[in-house]
């Protein structure tokens, strides 16, 4: 799957989103459903942001902190 060893930096809005989990969304850090069309066994991350901010999305599927970046794939 396309990961990459770097987080996705995005300048949020406030709402419900869902994150790409999969690794295969040409819309990352979002979902744009390639798990389904890829049968990936994977679900995005639903997550709502409070207030404009921004966040680190994770982008190695390593995070023990989903969507959040924890800097796993720092350690490898």
């Amino acid at each position: 799957m396309p990961y990459h060893n770097i987080p996705t930096i995005v300048e949020e809005t406030a709402g419900i989103k869902y994150y790409c989990t999969c690794g295969e969304s040409a819309k990352k850090p979002y979902c744009d459903g390639a798990h389904e069309r890829m049968n990936t066994g994977k679900e995005p991350k639903e997550h709502i942001v409070d207030e404009d901010r921004r966040m680190s999305i994770c982008d190695c599927g390593r995070t023990s902190n989903s969507p959040m970046c924890d800097g796993a794939h720092s350690k490898m």
